[in-house]
């Protein structure tokens, strides 16, 4: 039985992780807080150089050349403009990002930057699976080393 239990748990956490880890927050301002080098962005149009104060939106390219570094801040904020909540999101590889509604702090197995639910249901489930497989290992009774009778 508690074997039964343990897959079911397992089999819930593979299929709910993606679902999980896919789950966005609803972000109010998504600014370019400081940088260093050129960034420079695109809502689908020509490429321009973006200030320091940006505010960005979900759906743009921003674009990180050799030796540039860029710091996203995504607010949370309440009725009157007080930060609620915020994070912090460090683009530190030259590359072409595109701007997302989600703030992961934690980069694993990413693409360009960004995690993704497939990647989180995949780390997740492989260590759900890994745990399973370690407890449902036959457990042998060890009887003694040897069944001779001993010489004194």
């Amino acid at each position: 039985m508690k074997k039964f239990a343990f897959a079911a748990i397992a089999l819930a956490a593979i299929f709910v992780a993606p679902a999980i880890a896919q789950e966005t927050a609803s972000w109010d301002k998504i600014v370019l807080e400081d940088k260093a080098g050129n960034v420079m962005t695109s809502q689908g149009g020509e490429y321009q150089t973006a200030p320091i104060g940006k505010q960005l939106t979900v759906g743009e390219r921003m674009m990180l050349g050799d030796a540039t570094v860029a710091k996203v801040v995504y607010y949370d904020l309440d009725d009157n403009g007080k930060v609620l909540n915020k994070c912090v999101r460090d683009y530190t590889d030259p590359n072409t990002y595109i701007i997302d509604a989600n703030c992961t702090a934690a980069v694993a197995w990413t693409n360009g930057g960004q995690i993704n639910g497939v990647s989180a249901g995949i780390i997740v489930g492989a260590g759900v699976i890994g745990a399973a497989l370690l407890n449902s290992a036959d457990k042998v009774e060890v009887g003694p080393l040897s069944s001779a009778v001993r010489h004194l």
